[in-house]
């Protein structure tokens, strides 16, 4: 499968669940269902949205980074899939605790 074809799977709001739950893991598919359902969206719409925002708004730098994941990658497509998601939905930051 093309890289484009991927990220069409997962700019597509009929394919985009499928795509998330194969390619991401336990935890950012829950942290994705849970953060759909208080936006009161439907996964594959949450995660398409998400994806196409990415995709129409990132820059060289996204290219680069999905370049260079896939790059030295034995499954170019899954690691690209993988960084893509990353992107569309990072980790949440967890604040450290100020020292005085």
């Amino acid at each position: 499968m093309m890289l484009g074809d991927m990220l069409a799977e997962l700019a597509n709001e009929a394919t985009a669940e499928r795509a998330l739950a194969t390619f991401a893991d336990a935890t950012a598919l829950a942290r994705v269902q849970a953060e759909a359902q208080v936006h009161g969206a439907a996964v594959g719409a949450y995660v398409a949205t998400a994806v196409r925002h990415l995709l129409d708004h990132g820059g060289e730098e996204l290219w680069l980074d999905l370049i260079g994941h896939m790059s030295g990658s034995p499954q170019p497509g899954a690691a690209a899939m993988l960084a893509i998601l990353a992107r569309a939905f990072p980790n949440p930051v967890r604040p450290t605790p100020r020292r005085q």
